[in-house]
């Protein structure tokens, strides 16, 4: 806002609450559908009601000399800006969050063999191809998109940001939610954000039954498919192991990321190059030390090997991943890697840090 006229379109509504000063007279918010989001139907009649309203309004609001900018939700639009970017002939940038339809396979919606897949690869692979510059949040995204588009198109990384202003380290026993369960004298890992399918929650829990040192606690922090799997898992095991600490709101969330020593970080092996998982950079404003299952060569594996701020563990290993675990309970390291994890955070992927490099492609496209 302080360097370009731009205007935004959203059916994200305000729901009461004020409008940000610099969007003032410069956002469009279109109202949202009140199709139920619970159902796959539902949801993908409402997905479409969303690209129809954002496509259309986008489209009338192009003038000359503009540049759409768009993430790649909802997924029709990706299709719906590829078709619109050759009909105005403006210069098109999109921010690559989710690559579809290989996500798809990656959540067990779709078979990577069937007819449908392979249709809507070849759409959506023509669709990408279509933007004058894709930008990509990670190494390993950049690999598959880079494949996908057959380097075709200029790809450009750059990472999620955390917020290193607001997200600050806090002691961890002065923490409300460590005092309120008892943990000031125990090694807390906390998995926080969403508790779903994809997260491996089962490998989790195998490994945590595999620890025999009494000071471990794991705690669990969100909501998501998997919490009445973890809400059994500690009716039967009241060992104390396994903790869930509730929900919280993201105004909350410098509290519940400082309550802990360890902050663990999943990402199945299906994602990898199709996604990176935020919360990483906001545990390292944290000056968490990050415990990372998945494959070393995605990006947060890669970062956690480069600037040495925790330790990486592949994905369904429950045996070694409780190895590791009391490995970690002993290891002395831990607070110099949460604290160089905060200086990292800091250095590479502040808000202004990363904001400049959007910049630096508005001012080349």
């Amino acid at each position: 806002s302080k360097n370009y006229n731009f205007k935004a379109i959203t059916t994200t509504e305000l729901k009461g609450e004020k409008e940000l000063s610099f969007f003032e007279g410069k956002i469009i918010r279109l109202k949202d559908s009140s199709l139920n989001n619970q159902k796959a139907i539902s949801r993908i009649l409402r997905s479409l009601l969303f690209t129809f309203k954002l496509s259309s309004k986008t489209f009338f609001s192009l003038e000359k000399n503009d540049v759409i900018f768009s993430v790649t939700n909802p997924a029709f639009m990706i299709l719906m800006l590829a078709i619109i970017k050759k009909i105005k002939k403006v210069p098109y940038v999109l921010l690559v969050y989710d690559v579809f339809p290989e996500n798809t396979v990656a959540a067990g919606l779709v078979n990577s063999n069937s007819l449908v897949y392979k249709i809507s690869k070849k759409i959506f692979d023509w669709a990408y191809n279509q933007a004058d510059r894709l930008i990509v949040i990670g190494r390993d995204m950049e690999e598959i998109i880079g494949e996908k588009t057959q380097h075709q198109v200029s790809l450009t990384l750059i990472t999620n940001w955390a917020d290193t202003e607001s997200i600050v380290p806090k002691p961890k026993n002065d923490n409300s939610i460590i005092k309120k369960y008892e943990l000031e004298e125990k090694t807390v890992v906390s998995f926080t954000g969403n508790l779903g399918r994809l997260q491996g929650i089962q490998n989790i829990l195998d490994a945590v039954s595999l620890v025999n040192n009494e000071n471990f606690v794991l705690l669990f922090i969100g909501e998501g498919a998997m919490l009445p799997v973890i809400q059994t898992y500690i009716d039967e095991h009241p060992n104390g192991k396994v903790v869930y600490g509730g929900s919280y709101p993201a105004s909350e969330q410098n509290t519940f990321l400082n309550a802990c020593d360890v902050a663990l970080i999943s990402l199945s092996p299906a994602m990898y190059g199709l996604g990176v998982p935020s919360k990483s950079y906001y545990n390292m404003a944290a000056g968490k030390p990050l415990l990372f299952i998945g494959d070393e060569n995605s990006e947060i594996g890669r970062v956690i090997m480069e600037h040495d701020i925790g330790w990486i563990v592949g994905a369904n290993q429950p045996h070694k991943l409780a190895e590791l675990f009391e490995k970690i309970i002993k290891d002395d390291t831990r607070s110099s890697k949460g604290l160089r994890a905060r200086q990292v955070a800091e250095k590479y992927f502040s808000k202004e840090v990363i904001l400049h490099k959007y910049l630096k492609v508005f001012g080349e496209v």
